[in-house]
């Protein structure tokens, strides 16, 4: 005995020593060690770019703001195919003409839209001013367009970027490595080497007191298995929620805003729910608008929330995007039980991430969408099913209509059911079916019936029926083509979280139709082999496809904006609901599946923890504090109750200033007439280099001339705008 434990005692001072030995080489500080701090300015998807023209300088004048030394510099590009075979030419030089750094670099090694270093060696110095000079040769790539208060808030230099010389009144996707001396460890190098050796230690330490058979018997009465076929279900859709209200809070709110002029709509019209106004938009600013160009159902969920967390509407709209991702997890725990989280996988889809950061309507569609399917499946499978579940349906299919008007398709597809009713009808003469059908009748009746008395009211109080003529305008019909087989290719690797890859992307239309059809042909195979009629798959996947051909035939007659993720996701989120449910019964029990549980907890949970160590929480410099910064510059000179002639203030901060209108002045207009246009607004406001033009040389009524003549003679020196007193 004594010898056993002598060995023992050894054997663990060993294990000891060589854990000492390595933490210590691991510790150990290497020499001349570097840091390099990549600082990028934020960039969002909004296609505003800043043109890098053929042998044309666009220069970035850097004035240091302190000591540095520069490692590099990083450059987002877009608008370059593989078939470009030109070059960037990139220089740097101090204000002396002493040059640092001079690269050819060719465009086709240039991936699109992801961010690239270009390696430099150089020491900026405070105060002093150094130019980095691109010239384009047999290309022409886009940066995109940033706020240049933003990038000399995020750089360590202040920013001027010129094109050909003239000054550009903006930034662009543009940012610098920087590298500074530091202690780096070995540990540092080797990620998680610390940790690592330690927990080796101790397990040899264990296996060493212990024996490995000991070891082996009491990891397996841990009862891990049982503990997750109770709870694994529900624990991973928590996780799930938690980490996609992470990302909605960290993407859309602290590293960027996402607001289209959509957007803006929704919570203009929210901001004046909040305050009493109803339908009118424009109430705050003292006009009786109808908000008819959408339907009314998001933008009061939106109020609802504000009035519920006294929040501002651009994060109540986030508030509201978290808790129906949390309504629709609820939803398929209900309905599918302990396999909701293989269902719930649908919920990464990189589209319907998307859908989740911006302000728009789609996310409460589906919502409405995904109960109305589930619903009419329930419907179908019972033989008498109780009148609540036809409320039911009567409820989410108006619903689907008050979230977006195109929600009408629904009944399009209850319209289909019933004719194979009919048909089943006359066959079987079965008065089950005929009952059934004569209910479902009834509520497609009535709740089609409250939909267009929603239409004519718009139409009484709007003159169109949905806000906006939706004829067609004009359509490159080869374009649209391409965007279509486009958005359809980026469908199918959505699903997956994947992008399109580059082999396929850059392939001619002619060959990605013969990839699409492919896809098709086996999905409608799969389908055909799989499906049962009446099933809750059947109605899922029914109601997607119809979707899909309904919306692509309408957007072939009318003007909207072209083909892309926003308008597809909500069929492909209901498609993916109906393909999983046919693809588990080849999956359950099946030796591994938990594995891939496993694997997709784990990647969640690494995403959910980079957003923190990245930054992307820290809420102090957050991107929507910065960008009301710039609103309130723009409108602090403009009075409450305000019409801006002419604006160019950023369409996105048209709901955070609601009681603030844009007009024009015509030539034919008289001072008489603007006060009766714009009777509601106090206040008549118009900058002041526009005003200038108009007095000199634009052809306006003399009228009109006197009021901005005496608006400029009485504007204070400091004031971009002048401001008239309607009243």
């Amino acid at each position: 005995m004594k010898k056993g434990y002598f060995i023992k005692t050894m054997q663990i001072i060993l294990v000891l020593i060589v854990l000492g030995a390595a933490l210590f080489v691991l510790n150990h500080t290497v020499k001349n060690g570097r840091e390099t701090q990549t600082m990028l300015p934020t960039v969002m998807d909004t296609p505003v770019y800043v043109e890098c023209n053929e042998n044309t300088e666009l220069t970035v004048s850097m004035q240091a703001k302190e000591d540095f030394h520069v490692g590099g510099f990083q450059l987002l590009l877009v608008n370059i195919s593989e078939e470009s075979k030109g070059t960037l030419h990139l220089t740097l030089k101090d204000s002396s003409g002493n040059l640092y750094m001079d690269q050819v670099i060719p465009v086709d090694t240039i991936v699109p839209g992801e961010w690239f270093q270009v390696s430099a060696d150089a020491v900026f110095t405070a105060g002093e001013e150094y130019v980095f000079t691109m010239t384009a040769d047999g290309s022409e790539p886009y940066f995109m367009q940033l706020s240049r208060e933003e990038m000399n808030e995020v750089l360590p230099v202040e920013v001027t970027v010129k094109q050909d010389g003239v000054e550009v009144d903006s930034g662009i996707s543009f940012g610098v490595d920087v590298v500074t001396e530091a202690k780096v460890t070995f540990g540092d190098i080797f990620y998680y080497s610390v940790p690592l050796v330690v927990l080796a230690a101790v397990v040899c330490i264990l296996l060493i007191l212990f024996g490995k058979e000991k070891m082996v018997s009491m990891v397996q009465k841990i009862p891990f298995a049982e503990f997750f076929a109770k709870y694994g279900n529900d624990l991973f859709l928590i996780l799930l929620f938690i980490s996609i209200c992470v990302s909605i809070y960290a993407r859309a709110y602290v590293k960027g805003v996402y607001i289209t002029s959509d957007s803006a709509g929704y919570l203009r019209e929210a901001v004046n729910l909040v305050h009493g106004n109803g339908f009118a938009y424009d109430g705050l600013a003292g006009y009786d608008s109808w908000f008819a160009n959408w339907p009314i159902l998001y933008p009061a969920m939106i109020a609802a929330v504000m009035f519920v967390t006294q929040t501002n509407a651009y994060l109540a709209s986030k508030i509201l995007s978290m808790l129906l991702v949390g309504i629709i997890l609820v939803i398929l725990r209900c309905r599918f039980g302990k396999e909701a989280w293989v269902y719930s996988l649908c919920l990464t889809n990189i589209g319907f991430l998307n859908l989740t950061y911006y302000t728009w309507s789609e996310i409460p569609f589906m919502v409405v969408l995904l109960c109305f399917g589930l619903v009419f499946a329930k419907i179908l499978k019972e033989e008498n099913p109780s009148v609540k579940w036809y409320v039911f349906l009567g409820l989410t299919g108006f619903g689907c209509f008050m979230t977006r008007y195109y929600g009408a398709y629904v009944w399009i597809v209850i319209g289909l059911y019933l004719l194979l009713f009919i048909k089943q009808y006359l066959e079987k003469k079965d008065k089950v079916i005929l009952k059934k059908g004569i209910c479902i009748t009834v509520t497609a009746f009535v709740s089609g019936c409250l939909s267009f008395g929603y239409l004519l009211m718009n139409k009484v109080m709007n003159g169109m029926a949905s806000g906006v003529s939706r004829t067609l305008w004009w359509d490159d019909y080869e374009k649209l083509t391409n965007d279509l087989i486009g958005s359809l290719l980026t469908e199918i690797f959505n699903i997956f979280s994947l992008q399109v890859p580059q082999i396929i992307d850059n392939c001619p239309y002619s060959m990605k139709v013969w990839f699409l059809v492919i896809v098709l042909v086996g999905l409608a195979w799969f389908i055909k082999a799989n499906c049962k009629h009446f099933s809750t798959e059947s109605v899922m996947i029914t109601l997607a496809v119809s979707y899909y051909i309904i919306f692509i035939g309408i957007r072939y007659v009318s003007s909207m904006d072209t083909f892309y993720f926003r308008f597809f996701e909500p069929a492909t989120f209901i498609l993916s609901i109906g393909l999983v449910g046919l693809i588990l019964p080849y999956l359950r029990d099946r030796k591994g599946f938990h594995y891939f549980a496993a694997v997709v907890t784990t990647v969640m949970c690494m995403a959910v923890i980079s957003l923190f160590q990245n930054g992307s929480m820290e809420t102090e410099n957050s991107y929507y504090s910065s960008l009301t910064k710039q609103w309130d510059d723009a409108y602090a000179d403009i009075p409450e109750k305000s019409v801006v002639i002419f604006s160019n203030i950023d369409f996105r901060a048209s709901w955070y200033r609601p009681d603030v209108v844009e007009g024009e002045i015509l030539p034919e207009n008289t001072y008489a007439d603007l006060q009766n246009i714009y009777a509601g607004s106090d206040y008549m406001c118009v900058r002041a280099e526009d005003a200038a033009t108009m007095v000199e040389e634009g052809d306006y009524d003399k009228s009109v001339k006197d009021v901005l003549q005496q608006g400029l003679e009485e504007k204070s020196a400091d004031s971009e705008y002048i401001v008239i007193n309607l009243r």
